[in-house]
């Protein structure tokens, strides 16, 4: 039996709903957000510099340009982030969504389309959300009938995409054939339903296998390409959101936390709950790819 790794604190901040977890290599900063406080956040893992940015509206998923920049879907809008100036410029906006939709998880394929989806804000959560591929500044509908969409991944080789629904009701992991030149996604089957907990945000490891978040049930869990739980990771707070891997050299995992949703003296048990935590998962990420964006008008 493996030794549990030793979690440390990233960031002693408590968060209502931290999330979307990203490494950007070339500063070696962690960008992550509060969805429940509109907040983006990165801190410089080596000098400990925080800086938070509020945005108007709630954002969920985070990807990085190829010139560097940071994109953010927060509302029904991805955005460009100057982290310079904290100032934002729309990149692709959804239109004719029903009141209450807001963009929630996603990632970046190999070819630098940015996969995201829709969830409602609404108390029971119908099944409207869909998920989104954004290519060339366009979003392109690929799949609805989802309540709360999570666990967007692609595999190493590109091939693979994964997405997740967790809701309740549902609580599923499917896997996709994806085609890398055309973005088109074939063959659904169901990669695996978890047994505790309901599978929130995922990644990818260099060994292909998948790990994900299971929120209320305080662990991480690393499935195999088959979908086959290959090690569990308990954790000190029982609503974890999404891992990512980061450091030097990928070989630290980065978990985001939330606090939504517990009570005083659930709180008082979780001291951690709603905090940015690291561990040694004892294997190694790969480098993400960066979203192709169009090129901007020149007046622009």
């Amino acid at each position: 039996m493996k030794r549990p790794p030793d979690i440390d604190v990233v960031c002693p901040l408590r968060h209502r709903i931290g999330e979307s977890p990203l490494w950007e290599a070339q500063t070696r900063c962690l960008w992550w957000v509060d969805v429940g406080d509109n907040l983006v956040r990165r801190l410089n893992v080596a000098s400990g510099a925080l800086r938070s940015f509020a945005l108007q509206e709630a954002p969920a998923a985070l990807a990085l340009a190829a010139d560097g920049g940071l994109i953010v879907a927060a509302g029904t809008v991805w955005y460009r982030l100057d982290s310079e100036t904290g100032t934002l410029r729309e990149v692709a906006r959804l239109e004719g969504l029903q009141d209450g939709m807001r963009l929630n998880d996603g990632v970046v394929d190999g070819t630098g389309r940015f996969w995201t989806g829709t969830m409602s804000t609404a108390r029971e959560r119908p099944p409207v959300g869909r998920l989104y591929r954004l290519e060339a500044n366009r979003p392109v509908e690929v799949l609805g009938g989802l309540r709360t969409q999570n666990g967007a991944a692609v595999s190493p080789d590109g091939r693979t995409f994964y997405l997740a629904d967790s809701h309740s009701s549902v609580a599923t992991i499917w896997a996709f054939d994806l085609d890398p030149p055309s973005g088109t996604l074939s063959n659904r089957r169901v990669f695996h339903r978890p047994e505790r907990g309901r599978p929130d945000g995922a990644a990818v490891d260099a060994e292909g296998c998948y790990w994900f978040a299971a929120v209320d049930g305080g662990e991480i869990v690393r499935l195999d390409p088959d979908g086959d739980v290959v090690r569990t990771i308990e954790l000190p707070v029982s609503r974890p959101t999404k891992p990512a891997f980061g450091g030097s050299d990928l070989s630290t995992l980065y978990v985001t936390t939330m606090s939504a949703g517990l009570d005083e003296e659930t709180l008082a048990a979780e001291p951690l709950a709603g905090l940015v935590l690291a561990l040694d998962p004892g294997v190694r990420g790969f480098p993400q790819p960066r979203m192709m964006e169009a090129s901007a008008p020149a007046d622009a």
